[in-house]
């Protein structure tokens, strides 16, 4: 009867471990195993249910053999179980934060929303007195390099954050027009206003030349909402978190600032004499909060993002202007120097959509085009004020904007 129950018990260890040991092997991915406990023991055998403390087993034990009878086999052995079957659970691993850099080259081009007043105009000698031959919207801007770095960690369900910083260095423009004079005028063009018939020359010109520069900063300090749909992540160590495919969102809530600033000049050339020039300068600073959305769809080593965010803030605007004089009135200054500032409300919004490849565990390449729109700017060409009176050129004209659209190419890294 020993012998019997001995080979009962051993047949249905066997039956019972055959399967746990398929789907163990099926898995693709090694994972720890959650044993259910079935004890063998010494020379009374019984199933158990739970890990026994060693030392005690408890008083008896059930055991089912054929013909559906339940006998019950007093235990008392001075060991514990031993385990020998269990069966397979997958782990669910926690996602760790996951952090990135991205590195660009951008090139931009630029369209001002400037006033559009005349810069030049044909002068009382000219062949059309009166006509406008340029304006401020004349001087058409270049294509600009720039740079931009954002580094941050993505939270994975908890809040992340993100710093960042993009810039255009070197955007100019200009206007050049000339003419010769009727009945022996030098020229024959004409700075606009009063200030074109109070500076001597300035009636009669025979070339005036209209020009601008700037350069644009901005920063950013963003804190970020995650999720990402098929969190896998089984053994990771990245590309790209063990998963066929993953999407990221993000939403995001930050702080911005905006430094534009710029430089105009109206060069006015009377006959053989060196160009006088009205020069004004300016600075623009916007402070306010943003809010955005980022959304990226990763395909093993491809992926495609898009982000779009929008913030309003304060402006604190600047502008000043050298003395206006004449060669052929040395000493004369027919306009003092002017300084003026004033504060307003600012608007600063970009879009991007970039598609990277992997080419590494960590770094990818990554191509782009990039939309932004800056309003309540000071724009320097803005401020050329052409009166004659006491009060001319001392305020400041804030309604400027401009519209930046360009490619970026660059790398980025994540981990």
């Amino acid at each position: 009867m020993e012998r019997r129950r001995r080979a009962v018990l051993v047949w249905f260890l066997a039956l019972a471990a055959m399967p746990r040991i398929a789907a163990t092997a099926e898995d693709s991915v090694a994972e720890p195993l959650r044993i259910d406990p079935i004890a063998v023991l010494g020379e009374d055998a019984a199933v158990v249910l739970a890990d026994p403390e060693p030392g005690s087993v408890g008083d008896d034990a059930d055991l089912l053999f054929g013909g559906g009878e339940l006998e019950s086999i007093p235990v008392d052995l001075p060991f514990a179980a031993t385990t020998v079957v269990g069966a397979p659970t997958r782990r669910m691993e926690t996602p760790s934060d996951r952090e990135y850099v991205t590195f660009d080259v951008l090139f931009l081009d630029r369209d001002n929303a400037s006033v559009n007043q005349p810069l030049a105009v044909e002068g009382p000698f000219g062949p059309g007195p009166g006509g406008v031959v340029f304006t401020t919207r004349s001087p058409m801007a270049t294509t600009a390099p720039g740079v931009r770095l954002f580094v941050g960690r993505h939270g994975c369900g908890t809040t992340g954050w993100e710093l960042g910083y993009w810039s255009c260095y070197g955007f100019f423009g200009d206007a050049v027009a000339t003419r010769a004079g009727a009945a022996g005028s030098p020229g024959g063009l004409a700075v606009p206003g009063g200030l074109g018939a109070t500076v001597p020359g300035w009636n009669q010109a025979s070339a005036i030349r209209a020009g601008w520069s700037s350069s644009l900063n901005v920063v950013e300090c963003n804190l970020l909402a995650t999720d990402i749909s098929a969190i896998c992540e089984p053994g990771s160590r990245w590309p790209q978190r063990r998963c066929a495919s993953e999407t990221e969102t993000d939403l995001i809530g930050g702080l911005f600032w905006a430094g534009l600033d710029e430089a105009a000049a109206l060069h006015v050339t009377y006959g053989n004499d060196a160009p006088t020039a009205y020069r004004v300068a300016t600075s623009s600073n916007l402070f306010g909060g943003q809010l955005g959305v980022r959304r990226r769809r990763t395909w093993d080593r491809f992926a495609l993002e898009g982000w779009l965010k929008a913030g309003l803030g304060g402006a604190w605007l600047a502008q000043s202007a050298a003395p206006i004089t004449s060669p052929l009135a040395p000493g004369v200054e027919f306009r003092p120097g002017r300084e003026a500032d004033d504060t307003g409300m600012g608007f600063l919004s970009s879009m991007n959509l970039s598609m990277a490849y992997r080419f590494s565990d960590a770094w990818g390449l990554r191509l782009g085009y990039n939309l932004a729109w800056l309003s309540g700017l000071a724009l320097a060409q803005n401020q050329l004020d052409f009166n004659a009176t006491a009060s001319a050129g001392t305020g400041v004209r804030s309604a400027g904007g401009m519209f930046l659209h360009g490619a970026n190419v660059g790398l980025e890294g994540r981990w």
